[in-house]
């Protein structure tokens, strides 16, 4: 809220959101109603992300979470209503910033402008925002498994391994796996570390190197694995894109 007022009811409860506060709504059916302030317009700055969102940056920055302390919330509720600090009113005005100038924000300009006020808010308020997470049991299991899969990437962990970390039995976390990222683990695991093991190489990492950072045992399974993915060496195909780096510097 900037200028007015605004009351949001839910089925069990309702709260007043004026200009000292801002809110975090999460997603269902509510009523909202706003009321103008006196010789003054009514103004307000919404912003909307989805449950993924979420989700990405919670396991994006799950290292940095595991440090902040959390209590049992008291009571759950669809809603944090927290207070508008400088901070926060700077941040609505960049945000209000960008819109003004008329031009098309890309994607990743949006992505990191949420990261920006989460990890804000992660600082000053740990217990509530660690608590905003989906309510939904089926979506709070895929969040565990995502950051349990993703944290876990060159680590080598087996599926037994895995599905025991996300509280699973085996057949779950398959099921669930292949709900959420539309691919076996085998075949969603070497996919990850190829693309990966393209970066380093791109990067002018030494093959000998790379193979144990997407880990790998040794450089010749790499290499195999590599070549099955790409059709050469990494060797090759670390000598072909700087042959095709070096040409367009010369054109």
């Amino acid at each position: 809220m900037e200028q007015g007022e605004k009351v949001v009811f839910y089925s069990g409860s309702k709260i007043t959101i004026t200009d000292d506060h801002f809110v975090i709504l999460s997603s269902g059916n509510c009523l909202m109603t706003e009321k103008l302030p006196v010789n003054s317009s009514y103004c307000s700055t919404m912003l909307s992300f989805d449950n993924e969102a979420l989700m990405n940056f919670f396991i994006k920055y799950a290292s940095f979470i595991k440090e902040k302390s959390r209590s049992p919330a008291k009571e759950i509720k669809p809603f944090l209503v927290l207070e508008k600090d400088d901070i926060i009113k700077n941040y609505i005005a960049s945000i209000k910033l960008l819109h003004s100038k008329q031009m098309l924000i890309s994607d990743h300009v949006l992505a990191v402008k949420f990261e920006e006020l989460m990890l804000y808010l992660l600082e000053k308020y740990p217990n509530e925002i660690l608590s905003f997470q989906t309510k939904n049991q089926e979506s709070y299991s895929d969040f565990e498994i995502r950051k349990a899969v993703e944290m876990n990437l060159t680590n080598n962990l087996t599926l037994e391994e895995l599905a025991f970390l996300c509280h699973t039995s085996i057949s779950t976390f398959k099921r669930k796996f292949l709900k959420i990222y539309s691919d076996t683990p085998s075949k969603y695991f070497l996919r990850q570390k190829m693309k990966m093991a393209q970066l380093l190489l791109m990067q002018n990492q030494n093959p000998s190197e790379v193979f144990y950072k997407v880990g790998y045992e040794s450089h010749s399974s790499f290499s195999q694995s590599f070549k099955q993915t790409y059709g050469m060496s990494p060797r090759e195909f670390q000598e072909k894109k700087m042959i095709g780096y070096q040409q367009l510097m010369n054109d």
